[in-house]
């Protein structure tokens, strides 16, 4: 059947004109066409809507065709959006900017640390592919979020290379609690600020909150990433959501079901979550672990910076000893066997390094424990542990000024004293 396509732009080119968008003028153009029969029209994204039209062109437009059961929006990305505009358009959008969060990451890697998921096979089949899930697993501390870093940033250098490739991630965090929706928002901040010329999507959508100062909802927000991800902008499109299992479980849910269903190759990190495996039956799975290179790695870099150990290992096989207790004492945790190179890095002799390795506390639980008792053992543990409870229950990052700041309120008066700030 043939599709029935009305158009009335008037009033929206008034809109855009007064919005301060630019708007291309044609004197024998009909502001309130109404063009029917558009079976033998041609690619409506390039704005040429009929074979028999002559010198106009649409811009500045989103046109909807009906035609049976489909409804299609149809953006028009020439759209051009003065710099203020933009930047409203960015900030409007969404506050969380994951970049941040991203090169934080990034700062984390020790070395070279976990580059051999580069070489993984079912990395490589996955980014060879258009579209297709991959969902890698890990225990907690295996380093699966400089992991997800370490591949976003590898296709971010192919991106640069390659304007056809999109690149955009997600991170969860237990402090966070984000909803489905707020993601969404803040992944479509990042296509704005990585990719501008996404901005022509974004734009009826601001236009139709502006004015009632609202945002926009989750079902607007899918349909402008589908809009994005189905245009012909793009040929590869890559999306990362780190630490799926610190969302709630109604957005582990929310993110699964809503991000599958678009045309991405998506890439999840999380723990073990054999709960939600059916969501994604088509899903890939493969492990994120610690290898044995790794701890080599983590144990050369950080004994670098550790003269006094580094001499001690330089006796005969204790570089070795101290390999092989690391390794077995970490249990797979990245974080567990820096906190134990960092303990033994007061070793001032080979006794020491040998009574210090025999001790070494093996997993996370006697890590814990290990840490409390020699706090225990400090000249004020009722500083430390007042200290940890700060860093704990802080709704975001600390520097080491708002530590010290933060110590020096006064619970027993409930307010600030400047006298007791420690150096």
């Amino acid at each position: 059947m043939g599709v029935s396509l009305s158009v009335s732009i008037q009033r929206r080119t008034e809109e855009l004109e007064v919005s301060g968008y630019s708007q291309p003028t044609n004197p024998d153009f009909d502001r309130n066409a109404s063009l029917m029969d558009v079976g033998n029209a041609k690619s409506i994204g390039d704005a040429r809507i009929l074979d028999g039209a002559r010198d106009t062109t649409f811009e500045n437009c989103k046109f909807t065709a009906v035609g049976g059961d489909m409804v299609k929006n149809v953006y028009n990305v020439n759209l051009v959006v003065p710099d203020n505009v933009y930047e409203r358009i960015v900030v409007w959008i969404s506050a969380i900017n994951y970049q941040d969060i991203q090169d934080d990451n990034l700062s984390k890697q020790i070395g070279e640390t976990s580059m051999w998921v580069l070489d993984e096979p079912v990395f490589i089949d996955w980014a060879g592919r258009n579209g297709g899930i991959l969902w890698g697993t890990g225990i907690p501390g295996a380093g699966k979020t400089v992991m997800a870093s370490i591949l976003i940033d590898h296709l971010r250098k192919r991106a640069k290379n390659d304007k056809m490739i999109l690149v955009a991630f997600a991170f969860c965090r237990y402090t966070d609690s984000l909803r489905i929706k707020t993601i969404l928002a803040a992944i479509v901040r990042q296509l704005l600020e990585d990719y501008p010329s996404t901005t022509a999507f974004v734009v009826p959508l601001y236009e139709k909150h502006r004015l009632r100062k609202t945002s926009p909802t989750e079902a607007e927000l899918v349909e402008v990433l589908s809009a994005i991800f189905t245009s012909d902008m793009f040929d590869k499109r890559f999306l990362f959501v780190d630490g799926l299992d610190e969302a709630t479980s109604e957005t582990q849910f929310d993110i699964l079901d809503t991000l599958s269903n678009l045309p991405l190759n998506v890439l999840f990190t999380s723990r073990p979550l054999p709960l939600l495996k059916d969501v994604v039956p088509e899903a890939r799975f493969f492990d994120i672990i610690v290898r044995d290179a790794d701890i080599k790695r983590l144990i050369d870099e950080k004994v670098r910076s550790m003269k006094m150990l580094a001499k001690l290992l330089e006796q005969d096989g204790m570089r070795e000893m101290l390999f092989q207790e690391v390794l077995t004492k970490s249990s797979g945790m990245f974080l567990v066997a820096s906190l134990q190179l960092d303990m033994l890095g007061s070793c001032l002799n080979i006794r020491d390094l040998r009574a210090g390795l025999e001790q070494l506390p093996k997993g996370v639980e006697a890590m814990y424990a290990s840490t409390m008792e020699r706090i225990e053992h400090q000249a004020d543990p009722s500083l430390a542990k007042l200290a940890l409870v700060w860093l704990v229950h802080a709704l975001e990052s600390m520097t080491i000024d708002d530590l010290r700041h933060a110590l020096a309120f006064d619970p027993v008066r409930s307010k600030y004293d400047p006298e007791l700030l420690v150096d």
